[in-house]
């Protein structure tokens, strides 16, 4: 699953390939991917309305528009958006049979009443998903209101070891379930959890509220470090997740702990285990993460 650093690596490709853009139409649109609406009001809507902002919360992308509307955006599992330009009855887009979404953009600028499917030359942004996962929601006024339920951004939001030490004390579920838990830290995923953990010499097991002071303060300072290099390096590719571009980030060559299981650990040498946190599959390694 896209986890923020994918998902920023995608907020600033669409930041700048949507920039002075507005929507013309809604070519194709998947109704059990959309939140509170549906196809027909989507494409009754979202035409004429230009791309204001592109940002991110967690694992959220929300599309300023104009109007006073908003488009937030979830990859779910296997989503990703694609950027191409051309003519519309272009051969050279043949879109794939996973494209759930596909919008028609052109220049702001452009007269209003050339606005159609055939302008002469159109920007699309496909959104792709294997398992449909991933969800749309159009809303008025402002973002999706699930959005607050999160907890601060994981890599910029505005939080310390105070918030880790308030929201981690006295829990008895393992470190690893509250990293996970979006209305704590809004971002991190599976991976992302492991690799923390292990630059951090924490079990995923620890009950959280067991956590140190000394140790809150690591994993305070961890947490947006290894999200930092993940943005670094566009992302992690080991599955399904490619850029704007179609192109894969580089973070799963720096790998420390997530699907590392019965290798042996980089840092004291022991085994790598495997074990199942939050119904997620963890590794870590039992000699240095205690």
């Amino acid at each position: 699953m896209p986890e923020l650093p994918e998902v920023e690596t995608v907020r600033r490709q669409l930041a700048e390939s949507l920039a002075g853009l507005r929507f013309v139409a809604v070519a194709r649109a998947e109704p059990s991917m959309l939140i509170g609406g549906s196809a027909e009001s989507l494409r009754a809507e979202l035409p004429g309305r230009d791309v204001q902002d592109v940002s991110r919360i967690g694992k959220f992308l929300r599309v300023k528009l104009g109007g006073a509307a908003f488009l937030t955006l979830h990859l779910g599992m296997t989503g990703h958006f694609l950027v191409s330009q051309g003519r519309p009855d272009s051969e050279e887009y043949a879109f794939d049979s996973h494209t759930r979404f596909l919008f028609s953009l052109e220049p702001a600028d452009r007269a209003s009443e050339n606005l159609g499917a055939r302008s002469p030359s159109l920007t699309w942004l496909e959104f792709r998903d294997i398992r449909k996962f991933g969800r749309v929601q159009l809303t008025f006024g402002a973002p999706a209101e699930r959005l607050s339920l999160l907890g601060p951004d994981a890599w910029k939001g505005e939080w310390g070891v105070g918030h880790l030490s308030r929201r981690l004390g006295g829990r008895r579920a393992p470190i690893k379930a509250l990293l996970l838990d979006q209305a704590v830290l809004a971002g991190i995923g599976n991976i992302y959890a492991d690799e923390i953990l292990w630059e951090a010499e924490i079990s995923p097991l620890r009950p959280a509220g067991a956590l140190t002071p000394a140790e809150l303060e690591v994993l305070a300072k961890e947490i947006p470090r290894r999200l930092q290099q993940g943005v670094d390096l566009l992302g992690c590719s080991i599955s399904d997740f490619v850029d704007t571009e179609g192109q894969t980030g580089m973070f799963q060559q720096t790998l420390q702990a997530y699907g590392r299981q019965g290798q042996m650990c980089r840092r004291c040498g022991q085994t790598m285990r495997r074990v199942i946190v939050a119904g997620r599959g963890t590794a870590y390694c039992p000699g240095c993460q205690r």
